[in-house]
């Protein structure tokens, strides 16, 4: 049965196996981006913005979007949201959220998000100090996941200044 698939596909011209430019043709001409939607719970940081590509922390590793990506959604884990604009990078730290990806745009809904360049490296270790004391302390598992939260958050924060 695979085989005579095959066969009717070989028979065909090749006009026929190509109903559109590829999508790296599409890319290279530059002719698409992507709209994007970027926003916390009390504000917009981007609203129906057309950009070349987005980069975020998935729970599953960081993934790239350009125009036309394939239906997703995706856990954002604490790490750096990159937004590629005419060639110019914005770097955003978020906390958590989730992505979500269609053919036509993605939107990126997150707990906290702040400017990479706006977070002080300082208080950012301070805070991953006294997030570590406050896990060995603990005195019950609530207060010990809350403290293990916060240590994964500015982990990920004092990784992200240091890159």
């Amino acid at each position: 049965m695979w085989r005579t698939t095959i066969v009717s596909l070989l028979r065909r011209k090749p006009s026929q196996w190509l109903l559109k430019r590829s999508f790296a043709d599409q890319v290279a001409q530059g002719s698409e981006k992507l709209k994007l939607g970027f926003a916390t719970p009390t504000h917009a940081l981007r609203k129906d913005a057309l950009v070349d590509m987005v980069v975020f922390p998935a729970a599953t590793g960081m993934m790239g979007v350009l125009p036309q990506h394939v239906p997703t959604v995706a856990q954002l884990k604490p790490g750096v949201v990159t937004v590629v604009e005419d060639g110019k990078e914005d770097k955003y730290f978020v906390s958590s959220g989730f992505a979500f990806v269609t053919k036509e745009r993605t939107d990126i809904l997150a707990v906290e998000a702040v400017r990479l360049e706006d977070l002080d490296k300082e208080a950012v270790q301070r805070g991953l100090s006294e997030c570590e004391s406050a896990v060995n302390s603990a005195s019950d598992p609530v207060s010990q996941a809350v403290a293990q939260i916060g240590v994964e958050v500015h982990s990920a924060m004092k990784s992200a200044l240091e890159n």
